[in-house]
């Protein structure tokens, strides 16, 4: 077993994932498993034999938003999904996306992009 953190990105934009998993791996030394499509991440979780510690999901995506996957993660089975924090990381800074984030029971956190050090160890403090 792996003593590092794991984390998961889910955005579709590769840039941003790039630009996140590397602030990741720097403040944390974790390991970061990114995806471009949120039904490609939803597969991993239900087939990966190591959960992440955290997600952090966009919300504005084609074909599955972050919205969506977090009502499609609502049919995993219980020992996956109670396992999950996740942290909504969005380029929106709209007042009712970050309440609507606030009624989802698994979302930690939202944080707006870009995502910063200080951001990342404000996160990995709270967690």
């Amino acid at each position: 077993m792996s003593s590092f953190p794991l984390y998961c990105l889910i955005d579709d934009d590769e840039i941003s994932n790039l630009i996140s998993a590397t602030i990741i791996q720097k403040v944390t030394n974790a390991q970061v498993v990114t995806f471009t499509r949120a039904s490609e991440a939803l597969e991993y979780l239900q087939h990966t034999e190591r959960l992440p510690d955290a997600i952090f999901l966009d919300i504005n995506m084609p074909e599955m938003n972050g919205w969506e996957f977090l009502e499609a993660l609502e049919t995993l089975p219980d020992a996956i999904k109670d396992m999950l924090q996740i942290y909504m990381l969005s380029s929106s800074i709209d007042i009712e996306d970050q309440r609507k984030a606030e009624t989802y029971k698994r979302v930690k956190g939202y944080i707006a992009k870009p995502l910063s050090p200080d951001k990342m160890m404000t996160t990995v403090a709270s967690s």
